[in-house]
């Protein structure tokens, strides 16, 4: 091989390395930006299931469920209330609908829940009900959908 052929073949594998270095720059770019235009979270996701009437949403707010009663942890039947609520809603956005009172005397909102399920929007309150895993429990004003949600 002479000195130009080599001249050549070095010449050819640094513009290679080169191109491919700008490629893996602009592929790198694209993918931060990809990561950064993401949806932001829903405030409504929930991000923990507490007990089979309770959980925390990504806002930070935790919320019971309103006319609705499940056996306290520790209690038989507790573990199945709190997994039939997980699988409903766990990482899921719900919505969240109020009634007279904002929220319990321990801090939580007061609200009747709702979840896109399969296509369908399922009443979740209604649904730990109809499903036996609580009881209906009309808490203080809160009252509205109590019958509903017994029926």
């Amino acid at each position: 091989m002479n000195i130009s052929n080599r001249t050549k073949t070095i010449s050819i594998v640094l513009i290679s390395i080169i191109i491919l270095t700008i490629l893996l720059s602009i592929a790198i770019n694209l993918i931060s930006k990809s990561e950064q235009e993401q949806t932001p979270i829903s405030d409504n996701l929930v991000v923990k299931v507490i007990d089979g009437d309770t959980f925390q949403i990504a806002s930070g707010e935790t919320v019971r469920l309103t006319c609705v009663d499940t056996p306290e942890t520790g209690t038989e039947g507790a573990d199945d209330a709190t997994n039939f609520l997980f699988s409903l809603i766990y990482n899921q956005e719900v919505r969240l609908e109020s009634d007279k009172d904002d929220k319990d005397a321990y801090g939580r909102l007061l609200r009747y829940v709702y979840v896109n399920y399969n296509g369908e929007e399922i009443f979740v309150n209604k649904e730990i009900i109809s499903q036996g895993y609580g009881t209906l429990f009309p808490y203080g004003n809160n009252t509205a959908r109590c019958e509903e949600i017994g029926s």
